[in-house]
């Protein structure tokens, strides 16, 4: 089954470009409706909330400029923080709730956006329940997904990650599933006799599986060089979370990878 229902945030930024590309490439490979959702901001952000009102209809006629010239069936969502209550993080998540898989970019933390929070791509996979897929802000990335590098660590994380990719997965040319062991690699890496490659194998996917031992480079850094090494256009991983001050945050591994991605990359919760 295809992923039938995708959502992308759409903003101000220049980064929007590459990322709604990179959805609708997605939705015209997976046949899915697009949803573009446009969060105004609260008028404590802007200095006139007319040109807010005015940026959002311009959004959208991009928005459907662009899905209607890709033939692509779209949808277009406008929340309003101020009279919902929303912010931004919160907006987008909630309408994630009801879709197969949400689309945002990378922050670019040397152009902060006083808008925008940083650590938007966070809070989405962390709060949205559905697989995240992040996009470099820096680079083009106008192909369809057809080379994956699998991260497979053990867990339900990566278990998740998995086969909610799995319709992205049943349509490239090769998956290449790496485990790696190490501080931060499979917890169950010599526990028991369980091969995730055998249990791909069965949906009859185009596999490479390859087993790593961590040295002196981390993980999130020996993902993305496995990435550039073997051609990958997408990364899929599940994310780990962890409690700091009482706050919850990605691991770190996925906090890496969110700083120094080179590819895009999903991410399950």
């Amino acid at each position: 089954m295809n992923l039938k229902d995708i959502l992308v945030h759409i903003d101000d930024r220049p980064t929007c470009s590459s990322r709604l590309q990179v959805a609708i490439q997605l939705a015209k490979q997976q046949e899915s409706l697009l949803t573009g959702i446009y969060v105004i901001p609260h008028p404590h952000f802007v200095k006139h909330q007319q040109s807010s009102l005015e940026g959002a209809e311009a959004a959208r006629e991009k928005f459907i400029q662009a899905t209607k010239s890709a033939g692509l069936a779209s949808e277009w969502i406008c929340i309003d923080s101020q009279k919902s209550g929303l912010d931004i993080p919160n907006a987008l998540n909630l309408h994630a709730h009801y879709r197969d898989l949400v689309v945002v970019s990378q922050t670019d933390e040397e152009s902060p956006d006083h808008i925008i929070p940083g650590n938007l791509p966070e809070k989405a996979i962390l709060g949205s329940g559905r697989p995240v897929l992040i996009v470099p802000y820096a680079g083009s990335f106008d192909h369809t997904f057809k080379r994956i590098l699998m991260a497979w660590r053990g867990g339900p994380e990566s278990s998740r990650a998995l086969h909610d990719a799995m319709p992205i997965l049943r349509q490239v040319n090769e998956v290449r599933v790496i485990t790696i062991q190490g501080r931060e690699g499979d917890e169950a890496y010599q526990s028991h006799d369980a091969d995730i490659c055998e249990h791909m194998s069965r949906y009859q996917l185009p596999l490479i599986c390859e087993k790593r031992v961590s040295g002196p480079l981390s993980v999130g850094d020996m993902l993305l060089n496995r990435c550039a090494d073997s051609g990958a256009d997408l990364l899929i991983m599940g994310a780990t979370s962890q409690s700091r001050r009482g706050y919850q945050t990605l691991g770190e591994t996925g906090q890496h990878l969110l700083k120094c991605m080179t590819v895009p990359v999903i991410m399950s919760h």
